[in-house]
C-alpha cells in the first residue's frame, strides 16, 4: 500500500471544510458511476460494453476501509518514522481514504495506537475542539488509562471471591466504572454517530453492569447478588489487552454462529428421542414394590381389622412408604415385563409409587425431563445409572433405545459439534497468519523504505559536505593570501571539563585538520572546529551550511589528570541555528567534541574487574600451558561417547533405584537407596563440573540440556545437605526430570519433547480464555448459590458445593471434565430450577466449544 501521499494535520475548522469537500467529490463519483452503469445496461447491442460492465461493476469501485489502519491497530511502521511527535495525543485529520468522507477524525496516542473519533458533537454539548472534550481525549488515549481499568476490573473480580466482602467496595467500583463512562462518552459521544460509545459492543456490558449497580443501591430488589454478578463478565475484556486472545474470541464467535444449523439439527433429534422415550417410560421409574392385599391383610396386626379390610383400604394403607420393599436401604425399583426386576414373595410391582431415582430428577414423566435424560445419555455422563434404572423397571430389550440415542447423540451429534468449532477455528488460525504474513512483509518493505530514505539523506549530506569543503579549500586559500586575518566573526568557545566550565578569553591560530567535521586528536596544542550556521529560510537554494572555522590554541590550563575534555560552540546571533552533527556525521559522531586522555583505560577500574570476571570466569581464556593442558584432557574424557554412554545408564538406574521405594521397607532396602542415591548424585555432579571445565561456564551454559542439569544436580545436592529436614524429601522427584536427558541421544523422544513444548506454548492463549471462563462461571455459581447452600447443609455441607470460591471453581472444572449431572443434582436440592441453564450452559461454554478448540 502507498503512504507516499499520506500528510499528518492537526484536526482544525479547515478540516471540517475538507470534510465538506471530500463529500461533495463522493457524491459526485457514487452519481457518474451510476449514470456510466446505467448507459451500460441501456446500450444491449454493444457487447463489448456489456462484458465491461459486468466485469467493473459500481460495487467493485467502492472504497474499502485499510486493515493495517483500522481502529485498535498500530500505525504502519513507515508511518511511524513520518508521524510528527508533536501530534501525539492531539486530534488529526482522517488518513484511511475510506474514513475520509466521515464526520470523523483520528488520535494517534504514545504506544503508536490508532483511535476514531466523531466530529460531531459528543452528546450535542462538547465540540471537536472544546478543552474538555480534548482533555477526555488525551486520557482515553493514554496507555495508563486501559491499563488503570483492567486494574480495577480484576481487583474487583478478586474481591468478588470473597464470601463478606465490604459493602463499601461497590460503590468504590461503581463510582470508578461511572468516571470511566463519562470520559467515554465526552470523547466520543454517546450513540448516534459512528465511533461513539454505545457502537462498541464492550461498552453495552459496561452500561449494563453500571445500570444494574445503581438499581441495586436505591430499589430494593431482595438477592442483590444476582445482579451484580454480572460485573464478573467484564473479565472478559482482558482480551483487549492480549492479541492472541482476539484470535481465540473471535473463533469461539464464528463457532457458536457455525453451531447455528447444528444446534438446530442436534434439538430435532434430541426432541425425537425425548418424545420416545416419554411414550415408552413415563412412570416407568416410579415403580415400587408393595405388599399384596392378601399378605398385607393376613399380616396386619388387628385381627379384626385385618379381616373387614376393604379393597379401598388396603389402597390408602399402602400408599405409606413404611410397608415398601427396601434392598440395600433403598426402595426396590421393579418391573412386570420379561427380563426385569421382580419382586420377593408376597410384594407385587405397582406403578406411581414415591418418588423418582436420584432426588426425583431423573425420569421421563414430561418432556423435559426426557431432554434432559437424553441430553445426560449424549454427555454419557453417569449413563449406566439411567442404562440400569430402565433396564430394571422395563427389561433387556430396551438396551436398543440406549444403543441409538448414544450412537447418534454421543458419536455423531457431539462430534459434530466438536468438528464445527474446530473448523471454526482453524478458519480464523489461517485468517490470522495471513494477516501477520501480511504484516511482515509490509514490515520489512517499511524498513527497507527507511533504509532508503536514511541512504537518501546521508547522500545529500555528503553532497552538502562536498561543497563546504570546496568553500573551506577556498577560504583557506585566501586566509593564508591575506596574511592570516580574521575572516569569521569572534565565537566563544566554552570549555567543559569534570563539571567545571571555563572561558577561553583569547584566540590564537589553528591548523587546519584533515576533515572539518572530526577532532580526532589533539595537534601541538591546536586543532580545528568545525560551526555551521543555517539561515532561517525555507527555500531551498538558501538553505546552506556555511562552514566557520574557529581557531585557537592555547589550552595549557587543562589539568593532566583530567579524563575527558568537552569542548562546545556557541553562536550568539538570535537568526542562527545550532544544527545538531548527527543530521551530518554518522550516527557514533555528536555535536559535542570530546577528547580522551591515553591513560583513560588504564584508570578505569571498573572496566579492568569486568575484565578480568570475563576472562577468567565466563571465558576461561587463561593462556597458562597447564592450565589449557589440563582443559583439553578433561574435555577428550568428558565428551567421549562412551561417558555419554555411561551417564545415560545411570540416568535409567537412578530412575529405577527411585521407582523400588515403597512404604514400610527394610532398612536394608533403605540403606540400599541411600548409598544409591549419593553414588548417582556424585556421579551426576562430576559429570557437570568435568563439563564446565572442559567447555568453559559461557560455552556450558549456552546449551539448553545442561542449564536443565545443572539444575537438577543443584536440587540433588540441596536435598542431601538438607536430608534431614522435614518436608524437603519432595526435592528428590525432581531427578527423575533428568531422564528427559534421553532426547539428547533419543531422536524421536527429542522430537516428541518438541512438539509438546510447541504445543504448550501455542496453547497459553487458550489456556488463559478456559481460566477466564471457569472464573466467571465459578463467581457466578457462588454469587447464585453459594446463600442457599449454606442454608440448605448448613455444616453438613457436601464435598462439591457452590458455598465458596474454591468449591466452586472446582466444581466448575469438574463440570468442563464431562460430570455435570450428580452436581446438578445437588443443586437442585438447594437452588431449584436455576441450577438446570447454569449447567447446561457451563457445560456447552465450557466442555463442547472452549476445552475442545
Amino acid at each position: 500500500m502507498d503512504y507516499s501521499s499520506i500528510v499528518f494535520r492537526e484536526f482544525t475548522h479547515e478540516s471540517l471544510q475538507r470534510i465538506e469537500c471530500y463529500r461533495q467529490e463522493e457524491t459526485e463519483r457514487i452519481t457518474s458511476e451510476r449514470s456510466e452503469e446505467t448507459l451500460c445496461k441501456n446500450n444491449i447491442n454493444d457487447h463489448r460494453l456489456i462484458n465491461k460492465s459486468s466485469k467493473d461493476p459500481a460495487n467493485a469501485s467502492k472504497r474499502k476501509p485499510n486493515k493495517e489502519l483500522a481502529t485498535g491497530e498500530t500505525l504502519p511502521l513507515i508511518l511511524q518514522y513520518k508521524f510528527p511527535p508533536k501530534l501525539i495525543g492531539k486530534p488529526i485529520e482522517e488518513i484511511d481514504q475510506y474514513y475520509r468522507v466521515e464526520y470523523g477524525f483520528m488520535v494517534i496516542s504514545a504506544n503508536n495506537t490508532i483511535y476514531r473519533f466523531s466530529s460531531t458533537r459528543a452528546c450535542y454539548l462538547f465540540s471537536p475542539f472544546n478543552c474538555f472534550r480534548r482533555i477526555a481525549i488525551r486520557i482515553l488515549t493514554h496507555s495508563l488509562f486501559l491499563t488503570l481499568v483492567m486494574i480495577t476490573i480484576l481487583t474487583n473480580c478478586v474481591f468478588m471471591t470473597l464470601k463478606n466482602a465490604p459493602e463499601v467496595n461497590e460503590y468504590i467500583f461503581t463510582a470508578i466504572y461511572t468516571v470511566e463512562a463519562l470520559i467515554k462518552c465526552v470523547a466520543r459521544g454517546f450513540i448516534l454517530e459512528k465511533h461513539t460509545f454505545l457502537r462498541d459492543p464492550w461498552n453495552w456490558l459496561d452500561l449494563i453492569v453500571i445500570v444494574l449497580a445503581y438499581i441495586t443501591f436505591f430499589v430494593h430488589l431482595g438477592n442483590v447478588a444476582v445482579l451484580r454478578t454480572f460485573r464478573v463478565l467484564r473479565a472478559l475484556k482482558t482480551v483487549a489487552i492480549v492479541p492472541g486472545l482476539k484470535t481465540i474470541v473471535n473463533a469461539l464467535i464464528q463457532s457458536c454462529i457455525a453451531l447455528r444449523d447444528v444446534s438446530v439439527l442436534s434439538s430435532f433429534i434430541l426432541s425425537i428421542f425425548a418424545l420416545v422415550g416419554l411414550q415408552l417410560y413415563m412412570g416407568t421409574l416410579r415403580q415400587k414394590c408393595v405388599p399384596s392385599y392378601d399378605s398385607f391383610v393376613n399380616n396386619t396386626n388387628s385381627y379384626s381389622e385385618g379381616f373387614n379390610m376393604s379393597f379401598e383400604s388396603y389402597l390408602t394403607k399402602i400408599d405409606n412408604e413404611i410397608y415398601w420393599y427396601k434392598e440395600n436401604g433403598d426402595y426396590l425399583l421393579c418391573g412386570n415385563a420379561s427380563g426385569t426386576v421382580r419382586c420377593p414373595a408376597a410384594y407385587i410391582c405397582w406403578k406411581d409409587r414415591g418418588m423418582n431415582p436420584n432426588f426425583g430428577y431423573t425420569s421421563f414423566d414430561n418432556y423435559g425431563w426426557a431432554m434432559l435424560s437424553c441430553f445426560r445419555l449424549m454427555t454419557q455422563d453417569y449413563w449406566e445409572n439411567l442404562y440400569q434404572l430402565v433396564l430394571s423397571a422395563a427389561g433387556r430389550y430396551h438396551a436398543v433405545f440406549f444403543v441409538v440415542v448414544i450412537f447418534f447423540g454421543s458419536f455423531y451429534l457431539v462430534n459434530l459439534i466438536l468438528a464445527t468449532v474446530s473448523m471454526s477455528y482453524l478458519k480464523e488460525q489461517k485468517i490470522v497468519e495471513a494477516e501477520n504474513k501480511e504484516r511482515e512483509r509490509r514490515r520489512k518493505e517499511d524498513e527497507l523504505e527507511i533504509q532508503k530514505e536514511e541512504e537518501g539523506k546521508v547522500l545529500e549530506a555528503h553532497a552538502l559536505l562536498h561543497a563546504d569543503n570546496e568553500q573551506y579549500v577556498e577560504n583557506r586559500r585566501s586566509f593564508e593570501d591575506s596574511n592570516h586575518k580574521n575572516l569569521h566573526p569572534d565565537f566563544p568557545i566554552e570549555l567543559e571539563q569534570n563539571g567545571k566550565k571555563k572561558k577561553l578569553s583569547h584566540k590564537q591560530s589553528f591548523q587546519a585538520s584533515p576533515s572539518p567535521f572530526q577532532c580526532d586528536k589533539l595537534i601541538a596544542g591546536a586543532t580545528t572546529i568545525p560551526f555551521f550556521r543555517e539561515t532561517q529560510n525555507n527555500s531551498t537554494d538558501e538553505d546552506r551550511k556555511s562552514e566557520l572555522v574557529v581557531s585557537y590554541s592555547d589550552l595549557e590550563d587543562l589539568e593532566q589528570n583530567d579524563n575527558q575534555l568537552t569542548l562546545t560552540l556557541y553562536q550568539a546571533e538570535p537568526h542562527v541555528q545550532h544544527v545538531q552533527t548527527t543530521e551530518i556525521l554518522p550516527a557514533q559522531e555528536s555535536n559535542r567534541t570530546s577528547f580522551l586522555p591515553k591513560n583513560t583505560a588504564a584508570t578505569n577500574t571498573s572496566g579492568v574487574f569486568i575484565r578480568l570476571v570475563r576472562i577468567y570466569c565466563c571465558e576461561w581464556t587463561c593462556k597458562l600451558a597447564i592450565f589449557q593442558k589440563i582443559q583439553t584432557a578433561v574435555a577428550f574424557i568428558v565428551l567421549d561417547a562412551f561417558i555419554d554412554l555411561f551417564i545415560t545408564i545411570c540416568i535409567i538406574l537412578n530412575t529405577l533405584f527411585l521407582a523400588l521405594d515403597h512404604h514400610d521397607q527394610s532398612e536394608t532396602m533403605t540403606l540400599i537407596l541411600t548409598t544409591g542415591n549419593y553414588v548417582f548424585t556424585s556421579i551426576f555432579a562430576a559429570e557437570a563440573t568435568l563439563k564446565i571445565i572442559a567447555l568453559t561456564p559461557s560455552k556450558y551454559l549456552k546449551n539448553g540440556w545442561n542449564v536443565f542439569d545443572l539444575l537438577i544436580v543443584t536440587v540433588s545436592l540441596i536435598e542431601l545437605c538438607f536430608s534431614h529436614v522435614k518436608g524437603l524429601s519432595v526435592l528428590r522427584s525432581f531427578r527423575l526430570l533428568r531422564i528427559f536427558k534421553l532426547a539428547k541421544s533419543w531422536s524421536t523422544l527429542n522430537r516428541l519433547i518438541s512438539i509438546v513444548g510447541k504445543s504448550i506454548r501455542a496453547l497459553a492463549n487458550l489456556t488463559l480464555v478456559l481460566v477466564i471462563i471457569i472464573f466467571i462461571f465459578a463467581v457466578v455459581g457462588m454469587q447464585l448459590f453459594g446463600q442457599k447452600y449454606g442454608e440448605k447443609f448448613g455444616k453438613d455441607m457436601p464435598r462439591w458445593n457452590f458455598f465458596d470460591f474454591f468449591h466452586s471453581f472446582m466444581i466448575v472444572f469438574r463440570v468442563l471434565c464431562g460430570e455435570w449431572i450428580e452436581s446438578m443434582w445437588v443443586c437442585l436440592e438447594c437452588a431449584g430450577w436455576p441450577c438446570v441453564p447454569f449447567f447446561l450452559l457451563t457445560f456447552f461454554v465450557g466442555n463442547l466449544v472452549v476445552r475442545n478448540i
